[in-house]
């Protein structure tokens, strides 16, 4: 029994199409089983852990929380850590070794980052484009970023060398010396119920130490006294009882956590 010939589909004709003068114009047929162009994905690119040395978190609550974390090669972004992390690329004219992060909570789309070597970077559109903050310290790590919570144009900036400060949102800066010592400004604490209230501490291994301004950061007084027998005077961090604001703890390098109760005559010049 012979089998029946096999019939060939008809070849597919190219489309037909009127030119300007009336004429037709043939365009090349278009396979039928040529396969799709893949769509390139436009989202962000996510990723499920961050593999980088992390440095330093920065947790910014709201309806849609976000953590910012600064690592030894970049700024990540994450709204779901179930979701993963998503890198916000920083112009590469700039180190990406970051430090410091800081957002206002009244300017949320407003990043401030600290780093190894190019100084202070700001960006204004939520980390799509980033540039220098006027005339802050290059090639000196940053330690830490804050700005009052009531004048956000007020930013303090701790270096691995000094503390410095801008009103006007970093275009201008002043190195506060002076009464200020020498000193590697890890942390930066301001009173939210008096935004002139100021404290910083310095982890400066020969002489580290708390002080406070009562004047937006013009003036210094050191807490730690000398007549206080402390078993390390370097001070990594400070932070506010969150449920008694008349009580600092401060983090030390070797010897604990210290509680600085805030009496009348303390929150007067501690």
């Amino acid at each position: 029994m012979v089998a029946p010939p096999v019939k060939k589909a008809p070849a597919a004709k190219a489309p037909v199409r009127k030119n300007a003068r009336g004429g037709v114009t043939r365009t090349a047929a278009v396979p039928a089983n040529k396969p799709p162009t893949p769509v390139e994905p436009t989202g962000p690119v996510m990723i499920p852990a961050i593999t980088e040395k992390v440095k330093v978190l920065e947790y910014l609550p709201g309806s849609e929380p976000i953590v910012l974390a600064g690592t030894d090669n970049g700024l990540y972004r994450s709204v779901d850590l179930a979701i993963g992390w998503e890198k916000v690329e920083i112009d590469p004219r700039y180190n990406s070794n970051i430090f410091a992060i800081h957002v206002s909570p009244a300017r949320p789309q407003t990043i401030w980052v600290g780093t190894a070597t190019s100084g202070v970077l700001v960006s204004h559109d939520n980390g799509k484009t980033w540039a220098k903050a006027g005339g802050a310290v290059d090639n000196v790590p940053v330690s830490s970023i804050a700005t009052d919570p009531r004048r956000p144009d007020y930013v303090y900036v701790g270096t691995v060398q000094t503390l410095y400060l801008s009103r006007d949102t970093g275009k201008t800066w002043i190195r506060r010396g002076g009464n200020l010592a020498l000193g590697n400004y890890t942390s930066i604490l301001i009173n939210p119920n008096d935004t002139d209230e100021v404290l910083v501490s310095s982890s400066l291994e020969s002489d580290g130490g708390i002080y406070i301004s009562t004047d937006a950061g013009d003036r210094w007084k050191r807490v730690d006294t000398k007549s206080m027998k402390l078993p390390s005077r370097r001070v990594w961090s400070l932070a506010f009882d969150p449920h008694d604001s008349g009580k600092i703890f401060a983090a030390t390098h070797s010897s604990g956590i210290y509680k600085i109760e805030r009496t009348a005559r303390t929150a007067a010049g501690m």
